[in-house]
């Protein structure tokens, strides 16, 4: 019965950290917060350029999670809306004119005008991307199973879903691989990103400075993730998806394999085995 019970306590953490690390549950929050600003009456401003109400605060959420993006790409997210990219693109025109957000022509990109509260930004930092699992992914039987207990995702990347065999016996196998973040390269080894030193030559200060400020972020962010997993006893478990091309990559964002060298560094495998080289006679 204890080993049972202990599962049972992995199983509520494990569902705690999903609810906790996913971003589409601070979109919520992000809409409520713009929706009960004292500052400025936003409402009034969408009914004054006749903007649904939903369609106006949806879109100053995903502004202020994306800060800059792509007109197809805002089109996409807020289609629903209004059921068609036509209607979209004239909401967001008016957005523009109502200076809900701005569109830069030289970039051909939309920009965040309206920032969250410095804290709500800080939980957004911390808990956008879902952590490494704590316990032993679910068995993946279809190709919008994502190995999480209460997410599903598609098994192929970015927008190339389909309903086509995928050999989901190989990510159930990296999915069921047990790891453990390696401590004395966290607390040791100082992390490096590349060209972080010096201005590229066709980038300009503002860019720069975005470039290092994420860095930070991501570092600071990285340490107190860290923190969690140690906490929930450093045995972790990666998922995993392929690409269009049917090449597997695994899931993590703050602990990763599949990053710079410094990420590679961190992570091992919990099962740790000898090896004898003793050669050949």
């Amino acid at each position: 019965m204890r080993p049972a019970r202990k599962l049972d306590s992995k199983f509520e953490h494990q569902l705690m950290l999903e609810q906790l690390y996913d971003k589409n549950q601070l979109f919520p929050r992000i809409r409520e917060a713009f929706s009960q600003s004292q500052q400025i009456d936003f409402k009034s401003i969408f009914k004054e350029h006749q903007i649904p109400e939903k369609f106006g605060l949806d879109l100053l959420a995903q502004m202020a999670v994306r800060k800059r993006a792509e007109p197809s790409v805002l089109i996409g997210v807020l289609r629903h809306h209004v059921g068609d990219s036509q209607k979209t693109a004239a909401l967001l025109e008016r957005a523009v004119e109502a200076n809900l957000v701005d569109y830069y022509c030289r970039e051909e990109r939309f920009v965040v005008v309206y920032e969250i509260s410095p804290r709500l930004q800080e939980e957004l930092d911390r808990f956008q991307y879902p952590l490494p699992m704590v316990i032993p992914p679910r068995e993946i039987k279809c190709n919008l199973d994502s190995g999480y207990l209460s997410r599903k995702a598609s098994v192929i990347l970015a927008d190339n879903y389909h309903e086509e065999d995928v050999c989901l016996d190989h990510l159930n196998r990296m999915n069921s691989i047990p790891l453990t973040l390696n401590l004395d390269v966290a607390e040791t080894i100082q992390n490096r990103w590349r060209n972080l030193d010096r201005k590229k030559p066709d980038e300009d200060w503002d860019s720069y400075r975005a470039r290092k400020k994420a860095f930070e972020k991501y570092n600071r962010i990285s340490q107190n993730v860290f923190e969690i997993l140690l906490q929930e006893g450093n045995q972790i478990y990666l998922t995993h998806r392929y690409d269009k091309r049917g090449r597997t990559y695994c899931m993590g964002f703050h602990v990763s394999y599949q990053g710079n060298d410094w990420n590679k560094a961190i992570v091992q495998f919990f099962r740790k085995e000898k090896l004898d080289d003793q050669g050949e006679e």
